[in-house]
């Protein structure tokens, strides 16, 4: 694919954080669009793009939502061969986002904002919680019974990753999180989980790549974008016996699965299928909004 590469999030994105750590390992020239934490996100609303989470990435005029549909374009498009992959890739990605979910309980109640839970709380009902701040002894539990998985029997053979020396797939899958937890949510500063806790871990932690990639502004984003070709990747007719049984250039209204109903729904034209994504048209500059099958609504627009 030879079409610029532009990645956007902001650098408290967890996610955001995982798929630049692939980008940066696998060696994929890429650039970065900073976007606001919280809604709205004028760069995204430009091109028609109303779907709430990041990252995104922009291959041309192809963008592509959801990190698990990120990482699978990197590892079978991007950079095939550049970083190590297994058949156990998906249950270490599972691990992950389980980790992820459990570790929200660290976030200090100062961070919870009325603005900030005003953005999440449709995709993250927990921030609601009026125990929130009781959560916190028994997350910090459960974070450090993480780590010690990690340290005890992801890492058993010593490190600093999963089979010596070369950062795979799966050491990614794993690792984001736990960096997130104890870098941005300050699990480091709690007691026992420092190096010498789990020294192999921090050495892991400290022994990945680190993404700096250029910035651009809005505008350059816009116009390379607006500017760009397709990146020829994807379908672009739907595929045989598709079970949503739509054709081709239907209105189509895109929402996940684990928000709240109705929440941030992404309008589009459908332009084709395959057995791992849905592709749509939005805005109206032609860019094709990529989303993967699971984990999202996809239906005709009423």
């Amino acid at each position: 694919m030879s079409q610029p590469i532009i990645h956007f999030d902001y650098d408290f994105s967890p996610y955001g954080q995982k798929t630049k750590l692939l980008l940066t390992a696998a060696g994929v020239d890429y650039k970065k669009c900073d976007q606001p934490r919280v809604l709205p996100r004028p760069d995204l609303e430009a091109i028609g793009i109303t779907y709430r989470r990041i990252p995104l990435l922009a291959v041309g005029k192809d963008i592509y939502a959801d990190s698990s549909r990120m990482i699978d374009l990197i590892t079978s498009k991007l950079a095939s061969d550049a970083v190590t992959t297994s058949p156990a890739d998906k249950a270490f990605e599972d691990w992950g986002n389980n980790v992820f979910r459990e570790i929200l309980g660290i976030l200090p109640s100062q961070a919870l904002t009325p603005e900030f839970i005003k953005d999440r709380e449709t995709i993250f009902p927990a921030l609601k919680r009026p125990d929130w701040d009781s959560l916190k002894p028994s997350t910090v539990a459960g974070f450090q019974a993480r780590c010690k998985q990690v340290e005890d029997t992801f890492l058993a053979n010593g490190g600093p990753f999963l089979n010596g020396d070369k950062l795979s797939l799966a050491d990614i899958h794993f690792i984001w999180c736990l960096r997130w937890g104890m870098k941005d949510l300050g699990g480091a500063q709690e007691p026992g989980c420092g190096k010498d806790a789990f020294p192999k871990l921090w050495k892991m932690i400290e022994s990945l790549p680190p993404a700096k990639p250029d910035v651009l502004s809005s505008e350059e984003t816009l116009k390379t974008i607006r500017g760009s070709d397709y990146s020829t990747d994807g379908p672009t007719s739907v595929m045989k016996g598709d079970a949503l049984g739509m054709t081709a250039g239907t209105p189509v209204k895109i929402e996940s699965t684990d928000a709240k109903p109705g929440a941030h729904v992404q309008l589009g034209k459908l332009v084709g299928t395959s057995a791992n994504e849905v592709v749509i048209e939005v805005g109206n500059d032609g860019v094709r909004l990529h989303f993967p099958r699971i984990g999202y609504l996809v239906r005709p627009q009423e």
